[in-house]
């Protein structure tokens, strides 16, 4: 009766978990334990034209829940630099062994190896970060990780580097 119980108490996600933010794929399986239950999901992209940001929210029954932005940095920028004034995720979190990646249970910073940005005296980082309880920053690194690697594959370091 107590598994009937819970079961039904626990909220449902009705929607299907999106594989990409905002035209950068990512796997389902990396961005659903950051997204919460409910109906229904939107994406609602910025224009990186001129700001070298550009940002994706998503949605979930009119609500945000999730951020991912890329964005241009001085070149030699370091993780915990930028995990500085980022929100969700500060210097001080955990760092990955290779410097790249800065991570809590609430957001992440990454290092984007753009092609775009040798020669360009900038650096390129992707940032995510959610509102859902119960993430945690192992889950958090797997995000950032597999949205770093497909900004790199992808234009999008062309774009905010302009």
């Amino acid at each position: 009766m107590l598994a009937l119980t819970v079961s039904c108490a626990s909220p449902a996600r009705e929607y299907a978990v999106p594989t990409d933010l905002c035209g950068v794929g990512v796997p389902a399986s990396v961005l659903e334990p950051v997204l919460p239950p409910g109906k229904e999901i939107s994406a609602h992209p910025t224009d990186p034209e001129g700001t070298g940001i550009a940002r994706c929210r998503l949605h979930v029954d009119g609500e945000s829940v999730f951020s991912a932005s890329i964005e241009r940095w001085e070149e030699g920028t370091s993780a915990r630099d930028v995990a500085g004034p980022a929100q969700s995720v500060g210097p001080g979190d955990t760092q990955s062994a290779d410097a790249r990646f800065v991570y809590s249970a609430t957001g992440a910073v990454g290092r984007v190896d753009c092609r775009a940005a040798n020669g360009a005296s900038r650096s390129v980082w992707a940032m995510v970060r959610t509102t859902r309880d119960g993430t945690t920053s192992e889950q958090m690194k797997n995000l950032i990780t597999a949205y770093a690697h497909s900004i790199a594959a992808s234009g999008e370091c062309g774009k905010v580097l302009r």
